[in-house]
């Protein structure tokens, strides 16, 4: 998922001064996760901006698992608040910039709505595990080495982002020269390698990254799924788990 936190509330105001009649948008993805985009940072954020002489004058607040980067979801939110979106002076998204982004081009292109829209939050990158304290995982590059490292990616582990390794800076006792808390990331792999019978990966020399692969932007095409039916699946899956 994509990590983040909330920007400052006066940087916040930087971006809406000058207009007044304000929109808010969260997130039931990540955002609400991270408690960056969920109702209740709605609630929070528009009590803010009240204080501060803005005029809220729509709160769309998207349910758990409804990601507003994701449009034939979201969009079914949009266009229910269309009069208030015509209306606004701006548009204060509290997600990630890829939600951010997918909801401006769903207005500009779909709705005819053409208004300022801010991010309120600063996105950090794929992040995992959690509940509550997460790391970032993944770099996105395109070219993953993971099947070569025993499941454990180097370019974020590693403070050095070396696809071979350990370097010489690797402590006696296993840890990161730049970080000491920090265990060596190829020592990590080292050790998983050698618990899964597949050590013989460790002396294999890694080529450079097929860097070609993170240019940007970078375009995927898919089959539409069925959005009803997966509804229908979540649906069914819930009420077996007794939710």
């Amino acid at each position: 998922m994509m990590g983040q936190t909330q920007k400052p509330l006066e940087e916040i105001l930087k971006y809406l001064n000058g207009r007044r009649k304000i929109v808010l948008m969260g997130c039931g993805g990540c955002a609400t996760i991270f408690h960056t985009g969920d109702p209740e940072a709605i609630d929070r954020m528009a009590e803010a901006l009240s204080k501060n002489g803005k005029e809220i004058i729509a709160k769309i607040k998207l349910p758990f698992g409804v990601f507003c980067c994701y449009l034939p979801m979201s969009s079914q939110f949009l266009k229910m608040h269309q009069k208030d979106l015509e209306a606004a002076d701006a548009i204060l998204m509290m997600s990630c910039g890829d939600g951010t982004q997918a909801v401006r081009s769903y207005l500009d292109n779909e709705m005819g709505i053409v208004k300022p829209i801010f991010s309120a939050n600063n996105a950090l990158g794929f992040v995992g595990e959690g509940p509550a304290n997460f790391i970032e995982k993944c770099l996105g590059c395109g070219d993953c080495v993971l099947p070569e490292t025993a499941g454990i990616c180097p370019l974020t582990q590693c403070a050095k982002g070396l696809l071979n390794g350990p370097c010489g800076g690797t402590t006696p006792d296993g840890k990161c020269e730049v970080d000491p808390e920090k265990d060596c990331a190829w020592l990590q792999i080292f050790r998983r390698l050698e618990k899964i019978g597949e050590l013989d990966k460790f002396a294999e020399i890694r080529t450079p990254k097929d860097w070609s692969k993170a240019t940007r932007p970078r375009r995927l095409s898919v089959e539409p799924l069925d959005l009803m039916a997966k509804l229908k699946e979540l649906k069914n899956t819930l009420v077996s788990m007794g939710v």
